[in-house]
């Protein structure tokens, strides 16, 4: 006797068929779509959404990157002369920024002119003056130098004021050091001097220094130009700052 194997049919020439596996349910498949659909949107809905950002005036395309845009169309970069570079004469800025020496200070006013690079003497990086270029009535220059290893701050500035005034000053027998002592620009160790001279001379002189022997100095002296321009020369040395 034999057992009927549910899973066989007999076909017309009376062999054996196996049954076919039953199809997925139409649920399954309906479900599997619906999937597949809501991944796609979601995808779609992201791209779509980081385009317009990018597009967008917050994106890395917008004018805050490029520069505002000009009457034109065209956009407008960062204008350099906004910085106070030094290279041509120019009267009455604010700020005299020295990146070679990295002092800065406040110009005392519109009768001060910094002189372009190519004006300035070479034992100094930037100079200002009152007056005639050629001959001015007051200055004020900045420089650097190197210290030596062993040498303390205030008797390397008393060394260095004295070589300073030797490169702006004709007879410099004619002046001395007068009050000097410690003092500090943003912190930093420094030493500041007074510079005087014959009836109506007034300097000051300061050191600071600006690494392991290396040292960034400031000198103002006003000869000829009336105690007004000794004021702003003292109102420059109070704005000093390192940059």
């Amino acid at each position: 006797m034999q057992t009927k194997d549910p899973d066989h049919r007999r076909t017309p020439d009376g062999t054996a068929a196996r049954r076919r596996p039953s199809r997925e349910p139409d649920s399954a498949r309906r479900v599997t779509l619906v999937v597949a659909l809501a991944v796609t949107s979601v995808f779609l809905l992201v791209t779509a959404v980081g385009l317009i950002w990018f597009l967008s005036g917050n994106g890395p395309l917008s004018s805050s990157s490029k520069g505002e845009a000009a009457p034109d169309g065209r956009a407008t970069q960062e204008d350099p002369g906004a910085r106070d570079t030094g290279d041509t004469s120019t009267a009455g800025e604010d700020m005299v920024d020295d990146p070679a020496s990295g002092l800065s200070y406040r110009l005392p006013d519109e009768d001060w002119r910094r002189l372009g690079d190519d004006e300035v003497p070479p034992e100094y990086s930037s100079y200002a003056v009152y007056g005639s270029p050629a001959d001015p009535d007051a200055f004020i220059v900045t420089g650097n130098r190197d210290l030596l290893a062993v040498e303390p701050l205030p008797v390397a500035g008393a060394r260095l004021a004295l070589d300073a005034l030797g490169g702006m000053v004709s007879d410099i027998g004619s002046l001395r050091l007068g009050t000097s002592g410690p003092t500090e620009v943003d912190g930093t160790p420094a030493f500041e001097a007074a510079v005087e001279g014959a009836e109506g001379t007034y300097g000051r002189f300061l050191l600071v220094k600006t690494g392991e022997q290396r040292g960034a100095f400031v000198l103002g002296l006003n000869t000829n130009g009336g105690e007004a321009v000794s004021t702003a020369i003292d109102e420059a040395f109070d704005s000093l700052r390192l940059s």
